[in-house]
Order: structure tokens, then C-alpha cells, then sequence
């Protein structure tokens, strides 16, 4: 059976469908997508950035020089992003750490589920998925837990600090969801959105 490999985004992007039909349209799209090109990751640039602004612990006033460089088309866009970052970080006290790589597998799925950033805020270490999409596509606490699930139990190249957690930042509404916990049916939730995307990629 042939490897069905997607990306952390990808799998949040899926399981923020809320119909069965926008589920299949999501899967075909991923399945029979062009190969990864930088040129066509409109948040690359951004995701970089705020990466190296932390691992360096450069003033975080410094992502608004992105904005003299970053394409015209993606000017407003990313204004508001970092923005919101901004507000994220106000006020807390920050430190970077190294994450290394991870991933999940479920049946001939794998899960490239590796965070963007490690960082300790205020003293508690975070692993943290950034998700730039929530302006459009409705996070909750609910709709977030097989994503948060799936990031607590992935296979990870290092060990994170102790008592890390597990996070995504909506990065558009500033608005952080960690996990707050790890339990069997939530891993039975976690494998059955996984067994449905297995299924609709063998249909599409």
C-alpha cells in the first residue's frame, strides 16, 4: 500500500472541514497538488522569520522590516499577521529551544507534524503549530483537538524540555490552544479522521 504523506497544515486544514464533501474536495486537491515549491507557500516568508527573530533573540519589532521586502500582493496580509504576533508575544517572557523533527503514522498515513517553534513562555516550554489561516477557517476548542492529539503523540528525532506542551497559535486572532489533555478517545477521534482521509484519498 503506497505512503500517503501530508503535512501538519494539511491534516488541520482537513479536519476543519466541516462537511463530507469539503472533505473529499480537500483531499482530491492535496492528493493531485503540484510537488512543494517555496514560490507557492505564501507564509513561508512570515513562518522564517518569526522563527529566526526568536532562535537569535532579536526585538520582535524587527518582523515589520518583512514587510519592505515581501511581495505587494502579500503586504496586507502578512501586516496583520505579524500584527497579531505581536500581540502574542507583548509581555511575556520568552526563550528559544530546539525541536528537532516529528512525525505521526497511522496505517500507510504519515504526518510530517514537526512544530515551527519551541519556546518557553514564561517559564512553561511550548511546542507551537503556527496557523495562519484562522481568519477564515473557524478554529475552536473542539475542531483542535485531533490536531493537538496527533502533536502529543508523534514520534519526535528529541526530547522535548519537561512538562512541554503541545500548542497551535492561531496567528489571525491571537489565540493560543494548547493541549490540555491526553486521553483514549481522544486518540479513537484522532484515528478515525485519519481512517477518513485514508478512505477519500483511495476514492478521489
Amino acid at each position: 500500500m503506497a505512503e500517503i504523506p501530508v503535512g501538519l497544515t494539511q491534516f488541520l486544514d482537513f479536519t476543519l472541514k466541516g462537511s463530507g464533501a469539503a472533505k473529499t474536495n480537500f483531499v482530491r486537491k492535496i492528493k493531485y497538488q503540484p510537488d512543494y515549491h517555496p514560490a507557492f507557500d505564501h507564509w513561508r516568508q512570515l513562518r522564517n522569520e518569526i522563527k529566526k527573530i526568536h532562535e537569535n533573540n532579536l526585538d520582535i519589532a524587527t518582523l515589520d522590516n518583512l514587510l519592505n521586502i515581501v511581495d505587494q500582493k502579500k503586504k496586507k496580509g502578512y501586516q496583520e499577521a505579524i500584527k497579531q504576533y505581536k500581540k502574542f508575544v507583548k509581555g511575556k517572557e520568552i526563550e528559544w529551544f530546539d525541536i528537532g523533527k516529528s512525525h505521526w503514522t497511522f496505517e500507510n498515513l504519515l504526518v510530517r507534524s514537526t512544530p515551527e517553534i519551541g519556546l518557553i513562555i514564561d517559564g512553561k516550554p511550548h511546542l507551537i503549530k503556527l496557523y495562519f489561516k484562522g481568519k477564515n477557517e473557524r478554529i475552536d476548542t473542539h475542531n483542535i483537538k485531533s490536531t493537538l492529539t496527533l502533536m502529543s503523540h508523534s514520534n519526535n528525532s528529541t526530547n522535548p524540555p519537561e512538562n512541554s506542551c503541545h500548542a497551535v497559535l492561531n496567528v489571525q486572532r491571537n489565540r493560543l490552544y494548547p493541549n490540555q489533555e491526553v486521553n483514549q478517545d481522544l486518540l479513537f477521534a484522532l484515528e478515525s479522521e485519519a481512517a477518513q482521509l485514508i478512505y477519500l484519498w483511495g476514492r478521489v
